[in-house]
């Protein structure tokens, strides 16, 4: 059985601070910036869902899964009221 273990990240300057890291799938470079990604959410305030996002699933009153595009990311990352990001994983379109 493989188990995901979190880890704590220190990054700087504009990297992603919330984003909790387990798997590979976050480091492929040269997808597009528009990709749609899906992310995990945790919020500080119940039913918070920030209107920029495309709403997958909510889990609780302060967790959800978002469709959301690398911008969106860095927005999230600004919004004081988002403490956590999940590891984002790139969805790929059917064609």
């Amino acid at each position: 059985m493989n188990k995901n273990h979190l880890r704590l990240i220190k990054c700087s300057g504009d990297k992603l601070k919330k984003i909790e890291l387990n798997t590979v799938d976050w480091a492929r470079q040269n997808e597009s910036p528009d990709e749609p990604i899906a992310v995990t959410v945790k919020v500080a305030e119940d039913g918070y869902i920030p209107n920029f996002v495309n709403l997958r699933a909510q889990i609780s009153p302060k967790l959800f899964t978002a469709t959301v595009t690398e911008t969106d990311l860095h927005r999230l990352e600004a919004d004081p009221r988002v403490i956590s990001l999940g590891t984002p994983r790139r969805l790929h379109a059917t064609i």
